[in-house]
């Protein structure tokens, strides 16, 4: 069932009237969104949508063509980019099945970026319009994303992490201004590095997410996630949910402690995804762990 979000995004409206349905959906934070759609057969009119999309093409294609003026002026493929910029206009037949992901973003998400990675002005920013294209860099990122659990409880961090980053390959790769390679040096402060370590154990029972850390020093998201990994040799995501196990095991050693509730208690969503985590870092299953110990 769609969602009132769902409802304001113009490309969600066109594509399920076309007949296209979703496989699902993640909300992201700031009205950001992915979705994975599956479509067979119709058309699809994008007429001038007032947000931004990313489209990846992941299994077929070849039978998706646009069209302009009644003729084919291209093909899709597995693989197969496509940017929509807010405003653009464009009509798609679908003749086959296939599959792909859309990623949704606003104009704000492009100022943010533009602002906190290059230091420039953000108007001077304009996406150009970009169909059925071979990008291998976006390509790799939309398999990643079509392998990920999305309904995991560590996956929504970890996908706002890549959310961040394909805004930035957006603006950088596809903007109608060159803009410089984003730079950031150095390492946070040792008094920094006592700070994020002790609000991130703080809140590993609950969720936590790149912009919320990187509120509580005031960067942003791809400024604090570069000094994140130069400090900690981690990525914050993998850091916390580093955090979480290294707790989780401390908490197996009380016998009374249930481990549905240390799960709970270390930010994991449910049992299945905790027993999976920890037996991937530690080569055991929390109740083999408790039994040994």
């Amino acid at each position: 069932m769609a969602t009132s979000r769902d409802e304001t995004r113009d490309i969600v409206h066109a594509l399920t009237t076309a007949g296209a349905a979703p496989r699902r959906v993640l909300e992201l934070n700031d009205g950001r969104a992915l979705a994975h759609w599956h479509n067979h057969h119709g058309e699809a009119r994008y007429e001038r949508p007032r947000h931004h999309a990313l489209s990846i093409y992941t299994r077929g294609g070849e039978h998706t063509t646009r069209q302009v003026n009644g003729q084919a002026v291209s093909h899709g493929f597995p693989g197969a980019v496509c940017l929509f910029p807010a405003g653009s206009q464009s009509l798609w037949r679908i003749n086959g099945p296939f599959e792909f992901l859309h990623f949704y973003f606003t104009d704000q998400d492009l100022h943010r970026c533009v602002e906190r990675t290059w230091d420039r002005e953000p108007l001077a920013l304009q996406l150009g319009e970009r169909y059925q294209i071979e990008d291998d860099m976006i390509a790799q990122a939309g398999r990643l994303l079509d392998m990920s659990e999305w309904e995991s409880a560590s996956q929504p961090q970890a996908m706002d992490h890549l959310a961040h980053w394909l805004i930035v390959q957006i603006a950088g790769r596809y903007g109608a201004h060159t803009l410089p390679e984003p730079t950031a040096s150095g390492r946070f402060s040792r008094s920094q590095q006592r700070q994020l370590t002790h609000r991130i154990d703080e809140s590993l029972g609950q969720p936590l997410d790149l912009a919320t850390m990187a509120g509580w020093l005031n960067l942003s998201p791809y400024h604090f996630a570069r000094l994140f990994r130069a400090s900690f040799g981690l990525a914050p995501y993998q850091y916390v949910q580093e955090q979480r196990l290294l707790r989780a095991r401390r908490l197996l050693q009380n016998p009374s402690a249930k481990i549905i509730a240390v799960a709970l208690a270390c930010g994991f969503g449910d049992h299945s995804q905790f027993s999976r985590a920890f037996r991937r870092r530690f080569g055991q299953s929390p109740s083999d762990y408790r039994r040994q110990g």
